[in-house]
């Protein structure tokens, strides 16, 4: 039977029991029927790139692999902050997605039924399905079973499930709930470093965004990144946490400095400070703390133009590097956490506000009862109750009620005028309502009232 030169590049690459480069995988096809080319090397470039279940290790010659068998005993952490208990919906991260779906582009987008065992619970047959239109969020529909299982074990939002690889051919798994009381901080911690630093290499190599389920976790499942009992956090998590990264929508990774670097030469080709208001010298290397705050404040003012003109991923990009610079700048932590909150990722969002305030603490308020200025009218307040309030909405958001009640009653005492409308807020909270139940009430307020409007017109 004569194949085509991917077909054959894929059956190498199944049977092989170790790496392979360009040429051993040539040396390999030589022998088999396979529609010749004028330029075969090319041609089993391409098909290597082509194909999302082929990896490169990297090196000189670069070695390839066909990274699910990888798979086969793999481990991987899953939030449940995202679960919803009651219907059993649970959206995967991306890791987790790719080791379920590991032919994705494959089999055409269509689900593939997978089996998962629950630990000392029942065995799921489910599959992953798109869950939001419009964003690039899978994972499980609703799984009764599931949800039963977790109420079981009394599992809560701080807790994580852990996804074991049992056996990639037949798409079998197992599933163990890993409390938050009972996890190894510093083992994870040690996953999460080395993880980051694999993640590092990969990106470095590449001069564009790198995608994160063809690209990036397939490379990391082929260097054994997974095979460990404790897994690393979730990738998307791990490359959030540090500036240097920006993550598009948890799908793809870039360098914060190369988005910002090449956005500044192509809005300065020329440097002069006496029009264009950037500080002296480089952003990536201040002199003196004075250039340092400049800088940090110069990127900041970027990113907000960038958030003004709807370019979400640049503004990001900018607030990052404003960070970078200056880590003491309490407003662009701010809106770094407003992007996550956005995005849902509460617990992200929670741990930028609370950064945000203890930086505006130690610049420039001090001891809040103390403080001379007017909040809110002094601007350099700001940044201090923009913090609050962000904490105040994730953590009612998270269900954490009873603090976010008392962070927007301090932003009512510290400014009774109320310029951020929290007083709006505060009976629903006070009530017990959640923020879905309070979001729910607003709409049908607002529907009633155009309904009114429409019948008196």
């Amino acid at each position: 039977m004569t194949r085509s030169t991917s077909q054959a590049v894929t059956e190498v690459l199944q049977a092989a029991t170790e790496p392979l480069t360009i040429a051993e995988i040539m040396q390999r096809i030589e022998p088999m029927q396979v529609l010749r080319t004028a330029k075969p090397k090319a041609t089993v470039r391409s098909a290597l790139f082509e194909n999302a279940r082929v990896a490169t290790l990297g090196g000189r010659p670069a070695r390839y692999v066909w990274w699910p068998k990888h798979l086969q005993g793999c481990c991987f952490r899953q939030p449940l902050a995202q679960m919803n208990f009651t219907t059993g919906e649970l959206p995967v991260t991306t890791e987790v997605w790719s080791a379920l779906w590991p032919d994705f582009l494959a089999s055409k987008l269509k689900p593939v039924a997978i089996t998962i065992e629950l630990d000392n619970g029942p065995t799921l047959t489910t599959k992953v399905e798109h869950l939001r239109a419009g964003k690039p969020i899978w994972g499980l529909v609703g799984e009764p079973k599931l949800a039963e299982w977790c109420r079981s074990l009394a599992a809560g939002p701080d807790d994580d499930l852990i996804l074991r690889v049992l056996d990639v051919q037949r798409r079998r798994y197992g599933l163990s709930l890993e409390r938050a009381a009972t996890l190894d901080a510093t083992e994870r911690r040690e996953r999460d470093e080395y993880l980051m630093e694999e993640a590092l290499e990969v990106v470095r190599a590449s001069h564009e965004e790198v995608a994160l389920h063809h690209h990036l976790i397939p490379r990391l499942v082929a260097r054994d990144l997974y095979r460990y009992s404790v897994p690393p956090s979730p990738l998307g998590r791990v490359l959030r946490a540090d500036l240097r990264f920006v993550i598009s929508d948890d799908t793809g990774a870039t360098f914060t400095a190369r988005l910002v670097e090449r956005a500044e030469a192509e809005r300065h080709p020329y440097d002069n400070s006496l029009t264009d208001g950037r500080p002296k010298g480089h952003w990536l290397t201040p002199e003196s703390d004075e250039e340092r705050r400049a800088w940090g404040e110069y990127l900041f003012d970027q990113g907000m133009e960038y958030r003004w003109a709807e370019q979400d991923r640049m503004a990001e990009a900018y607030y990052r590097a404003a960070l970078m610079v200056d880590p003491g700048h309490a407003d662009a932590w701010v809106h770094v956490g407003n992007t996550r909150l956005d995005e849902g990722l509460l617990d992200e969002a929670l741990e930028n506000y609370l950064t945000a305030e203890a930086a505006a603490l130690e610049r420039t308020i001090g001891d809040p009862a103390t403080y001379e200025g007017p909040f809110w009218l002094d601007l350099d307040s700001r940044p201090y109750m923009r913090a609050l309030h962000g904490k105040g909405l994730a953590l009612w958001r998270l269900g954490r009620r009873d603090e976010a009640a008392a962070a927007f009653r301090q932003q009512l005492e510290l400014n009774p005028n109320d310029n951020q409308g929290v007083r709006f807020m505060l009976p629903d909270l006070e009530a017990g309502l959640s923020w879905e139940e309070s979001t729910a009430r607003f709409e049908e307020s607002e529907q009633s009232r155009s309904d009114d409007a429409a019948f008196s017109s």
